[in-house]
């Protein structure tokens, strides 16, 4: 296993880490959650409570869950393509 497979792995673990959280605040705020399915619709909830939220500090917070989902998918996006290019 390469560096690349571990890094593969902890991209997936983010992701689904973030998603995790995600789910877990919209909760919170009082919104249905399916844990397993509407992963889009969640997003999209969770995006509008960010940008309509009045407390500046729990928005950053919101902000920062989003910067590290980005992130995440960008590297499971880019790490299999360095994978399958290194074949």
């Amino acid at each position: 296993m390469s560096w690349l497979h571990i890094g593969l792995i902890g991209a997936i673990v983010f992701t689904l880490h973030s998603f995790q959280q995600i789910k877990m605040t919209l909760k919170d705020k009082g919104h249905h959650v399916d844990m397993m399915t509407g992963w889009f619709d969640d997003y999209r909830k969770f995006k509008e409570l960010t940008r309509n939220e009045p407390d500046e500090q729990t928005r950053y917070k919101y902000q920062r869950i989003l910067n590290g989902l980005y992130l995440a998918l960008a590297g499971l996006v880019f790490i299999p393509l360095l994978i399958i290019m290194g074949k």
